[in-house]
C-alpha cells in the first residue's frame, strides 16, 4: 500500500475530498472508521497519536484510514451524489449569473428575477452546506 502522508496542498486537496465524501456517505461506514479519518484528516494528528487514541498499531491505523478512504471512493463511483451535488451547484451559479446579467426588463420581471435569483442562492447555500 502507499503512504498516506502527504505535505502542504496535496493533504489539504485530501482533506477535502475526504471530507466532502464523508458528509455524503460517512455514515456508511463503522464509528471506528469515521473516528481514523476525522482524527486523520480534520484533526491532523499522526497515525501514531490516532493508534493512542484508538488503542491498536500504527500499521492497523493506516491500513484503516486507506481502505475508509477506497470505500468512500467506490460509494461516490457507485452512487454519485457527490457529482451530481456538485455540477447542481454548478448550473444554479450559471443561471444565476445569467439572470443578474439582465439589465433591461419593466418592473414584473425584474420582481420576478429578483424571486427566482433568491431561490437559486437558498438552494445553492444548502447544497454548499451552509
Amino acid at each position: 500500500m502507499k503512504p498516506i502522508s502527504f505535505d502542504g496542498p496535496e493533504k489539504l486537496e485530501k482533506s477535502v475530498e475526504i471530507g466532502t465524501l464523508c458528509a455524503f456517505y460517512g455514515g456508511l461506514l463503522t464509528q471506528k472508521q469515521q473516528d481514523a479519518l476525522r482524527l486523520y484528516y480534520e484533526e491532523d494528528l499522526s497515525l501514531g497519536e490516532i493508534a493512542d487514541e484508538l488503542e491498536t498499531s500504527r500499521q492497523n491505523v493506516h491500513e484503516l484510514i486507506t481502505r475508509s478512504a477506497q470505500k468512500l471512493r467506490k460509494y461516490e463511483a457507485a452512487l454519485g451524489s457527490m457529482k451530481r451535488a456538485e455540477e447542481t451547484a454548478k448550473q444554479l451559479k450559471h443561471a444565476l449569473s445569467l439572470m443578474q446579467s439582465i439589465r433591461t426588463a419593466d418592473e414584473n420581471d425584474v420582481s420576478r428575477l429578483e424571486e427566482a435569483g433568491e431561490i437559486i442562492r437558498r438552494i445553492i447555500r444548502q447544497q454548499e452546506g451552509e
